[in-house]
């Protein structure tokens, strides 16, 4: 009688949190979290495609909206489509990449939840101070 010995699967963020991060922060924080996904299995050629690809689709988008009238580019939903489109391009590589994903253990997201509130709040806090600043 052969016995199989299986290894435990690591923990990888799952397709819901990487498209919400991309939505409510950038598709490059979507990006970094399906980098650490692809690492967590050992692709890292997977993790760099992600990592850059997150990179490049975030700068188009940035030239794009500088492109568009100031009526239409001031709108948010502008930046939660294209978050969402980032985010399902990155979810859909995933997939392609491991496509047994959903039978890996779903791993927390409080840490870079954490480290994005650190980082995008005083953000927003100076974009406000600077704009109350030019009124």
């Amino acid at each position: 009688m052969e016995s199989t010995i299986e290894t435990p699967k690591p923990p990888l963020y799952s397709a819901q949190a990487i498209r919400m991060f991309s939505i409510l922060f950038s598709a490059v924080v979507g990006g970094v979290l399906t980098a650490q996904n692809f690492k967590a299995v050992g692709r890292f050629d997977a993790a760099r495609k992600a990592l850059w690809g997150s990179i490049i689709y975030t700068v188009l988008v940035l030239v794009v909206v500088s492109y568009l009238p100031e009526r239409a580019s001031n709108s948010s939903a502008i930046g939660v489509v294209t978050g969402l489109i980032g985010g399902l391009a990155l979810t859909a590589y995933s997939d392609k990449v491991i496509p047994e994903n959903g039978e890996f253990p779903k791993k927390k997201v409080w840490k870079p939840l954490l480290i994005c509130l650190l980082i995008f709040v005083p953000l927003i806090a100076l974009i406000i101070y600077f704009l109350s600043l030019q009124s």
